[in-house]
């Protein structure tokens, strides 16, 4: 899941009243107020305003420095949020809140299972590996972006040196170019990353074309790069892509996962239809 960044604020789309705000695009209108056209002539979100997705609520998160740069924009947004009653959180505050509801839910369907008569024994099943509670998965921001340098190395050796690997994030970023990192407690470079950019063309329409995919550490691997392809997935679905296209000639070692995350292969691309949001 796409979280926020511990410098943004987030405004949920609930109501006070625990309702749903509508309409269900509201977040990308949002937003669209401060996006533009890039070179490419795509429209692109701006760096301190973004929707996103999380437990298919539609949110939109603010950065801190859009109050001291814009506060007329920022105290725009701030007054939208106030007059449709939306809740209004930082980031910590927000994480803990949804947390809580997951555990909640958690909670909930262990007391049903233990409610129901067992009639047989359940089917044995391999362990799976657990993910460490304390890792975070978050877009990095342009300030971020040395710390996804180690893993896209691995996967791009041609990179020379830290200074390379910078301007050319920085010239793709142009080009509509974003990061996803898992983060370990404790490490100050992501474990996991994952390159991305949502393009439109006559074959696909608006998609999501996935660049790079690595995790930094291989006994977590299929972990950290499923969570990757989930939060893809709730983007390419938030901003309205119709499919998710990745080019596998260089990591066929990750077919099967692409497959166990409903992609359908075709040659050397694998293909995920997004599915439809009302």
């Amino acid at each position: 899941m796409l979280i926020c960044n511990p410098y943004e604020i987030v405004i949920e789309g609930i109501t006070q009243k625990g309702k749903r705000f509508r309409p269900s695009d509201w977040a990308e209108r949002l937003c669209g107020v401060l996006a533009s056209f890039d070179q490419g002539h795509r429209l692109s979100y701006h760096q301190w305003v973004r929707p996103i997705l999380v437990d298919n609520i539609r949110c939109v998160t603010i950065d801190r420095k859009l109050e001291q740069i814009s506060p007329e924009m920022f105290h725009f947004l701030m007054d939208f949020a106030h007059d449709n009653d939306l809740h209004i959180l930082d980031c910590k505050s927000f994480l803990e809140e949804h947390n809580e509801q997951k555990q909640i839910a958690l909670e909930d369907a262990v007391r049903q299972t233990q409610d129901k008569p067992v009639t047989s024994k359940p089917p044995q099943s391999s362990p799976k590996t657990i993910i460490p509670s304390d890792t975070q998965i978050r877009e990095l921001a342009p300030a971020e972006i040395d710390t996804a340098f180690a893993a896209l190395h691995s996967i791009h050796p041609n990179i020379r040196d830290i200074n390379q690997f910078q301007d050319l994030v920085h010239i793709q970023q142009a080009e509509g170019y974003r990061l996803l990192g898992i983060f370990e407690e404790g490490k100050h470079n992501a474990v996991a990353v994952c390159g991305f950019r949502i393009c439109t063309n006559f074959a696909f329409g608006r998609y999501m074309n996935i660049d790079d995919l690595v995790s930094a550490n291989p006994s977590m691997q299929y972990d950290y790069l499923g969570q990757l392809l989930t939060a893809t997935q709730e983007i390419a679905q938030a901003t309205y892509c119709t499919s998710i296209q990745i080019c596998t000639r260089q990591q066929q070692k990750l077919n099967d996962l692409y497959l166990d995350h409903h992609f359908i292969s075709n040659g050397e691309h694998f293909s995920y239809v997004v599915k439809t949001v009302s």
